[in-house]
């Protein structure tokens, strides 16, 4: 398996024809069900506070409010494992995960094994997603992190199953001391040296390591190749690259595994809703890049990118009309 840059990373499977097309007005695209009435509420789910997934979610719903002016909308962090169920059971429209996390969701596999999410449905691929572990600069690989303490994540957290998974396929994760917490308190954890590493797992640079690295001393570890190569095959990583120059005091190219991040709903949304949703937030580019500017990678390259499950209809019908599908 060959390792990419980010450019490349965002361009593997694309293949995908790009140009704009004139809209029908609301609730009359041809193949689409109107759903006859507005949401009354929306609940929109990211990860965690002030990430690019968390500022997403918060951006498509303000983007919502323009088409449905009375919808109440609720956004408020998550993590991808935990979005996935959240949205499986209906009680969240619009979930952000990673594409190997929603596949695995969808066919029941790895951490739902056996409980397979059926009405899974996607809305779109926004960006990439990279593994960024930030370590103190006495810890040069992964291996050293035995005897550690590190801060992954949350439960329900991709960067916790991640880091889990790098530790176990290493031999050391019952050598490693994992303190559960959420991104606003890493950097403190960090500071204080209670964790001698902290685990994000989503846009580069990651506000996250940006904070850390403003007070504090550290680096972000490579991860080696043959355990990326593992993995790849194991849990459908990406093997990618963290561009030299992306974080400060990084001089080098970083190997690390990634994937795509990709905003998922569930089957029995009202075809139009996932339409509109799906149309404003393509067309309102700018505010997300505005969000953050992860999504600057939102384009014709990406959109549709990495979806190994079925688009909801609304979906479909809004990246057939401008070409993506």
């Amino acid at each position: 398996m060959n390792t990419v840059g980010r450019r490349e990373f965002l361009k593997m499977g694309s293949g995908l024809a790009g140009g704009m097309a004139l809209m029908l007005p609301l609730g009359m695209a041809g193949g689409v069900r109107a759903a006859g009435s507005s949401p009354e509420y929306l609940t929109m789910v990211g990860g965690g506070q002030g990430g690019a997934w968390y500022l997403g979610a918060a951006a498509i719903a303000e983007m919502s409010k323009k088409i449905w002016p009375d919808v109440s909308t609720t956004v408020t962090p998550g993590g991808g494992i935990a979005n996935l169920k959240g949205v499986g059971a209906q009680k969240i429209e619009v979930g952000f995960a990673f594409a190997m996390d929603v596949t695995a969701a969808y066919k029941g596999m790895l951490k739902f094994e056996g409980k397979p999410i059926g009405n899974l449905r996607a809305l779109m691929s926004t960006n990439g997603a990279y593994l960024s572990t930030v370590a103190k600069p006495d810890i040069k690989t992964y291996a050293d992190l035995a005897g550690k303490s590190a801060a992954p994540g949350r439960a329900g957290m991709t960067g916790l199953a991640s880091f889990e998974r790098i530790v176990n396929q290493m031999g050391i994760a019952d050598d490693v001391k994992i303190v559960n917490t959420g991104y606003g308190e890493m950097s403190s954890l960090f500071q204080d040296n209670v964790v001698q590493s902290a685990t994000v797992i989503g846009s580069i640079p990651h506000p996250v390591v940006d904070e850390i690295l403003s007070v504090s001393e550290g680096h972000v570890l490579p991860v080696d190749d043959a355990v990326a190569g593992a993995l790849a095959e194991a849990y459908n990583y990406e093997k990618v690259t963290i561009p030299a120059g992306t974080f400060k005091g990084q001089d080098a190219d970083i190997p690390t595994i990634g994937s795509v991040t990709q905003v998922t709903t569930y089957a029995d949304l009202p075809d139009e809703w996932a339409y509109n949703i799906v149309k404003a937030t393509w067309e309102g580019r700018q505010r997300m890049i505005q969000a953050h500017k992860a999504y600057g990678e939102f384009g014709e390259e990406i959109a549709v990118k990495g979806v190994r499950i079925p688009f909801h209809p609304g979906a479909e019908q809004y990246w057939k009309e401008i070409g993506l599908l």
